[in-house]
């Protein structure tokens, strides 16, 4: 999964805060996590890529999108992410 965040001015620290627990949570207590990773644009400081990396399907959407971290992350985003795109991807390769 990709996903690009552009973040409101005046909300970048509440939004590192939620999406590195977020991120630390995943990693820590969802087997199905198996990569999490935030980027900040080097030409705008207000956009976030995100690359997550999960098992499956079922991984990503019942036991990510079902968690307590994801919850409380979701209702940051909610307040502090002016506009979002995702893209489920699939692995087709590892090294």
């Amino acid at each position: 999964m990709w996903a690009v965040q552009q973040v409101r001015e005046g909300c970048v620290e509440e939004f590192l805060a939620a999406i590195a627990d977020d991120a630390r949570c995943s990693l820590r207590d969802e087997p199905g996590c198996l990569a999490f990773t935030v980027h900040r644009d080097v030409e705008d400081p207000l956009r976030f890529h995100f690359h997550e990396v999960y098992a499956s399907r079922e991984a990503f959407e019942v036991d990510h999108q079902g968690s307590e971290h994801f919850a409380r992350w979701d209702a940051v985003a909610q307040r502090v992410v002016e506009s979002s795109e995702v893209r489920l991807t699939e692995v087709v390769a590892l090294p």
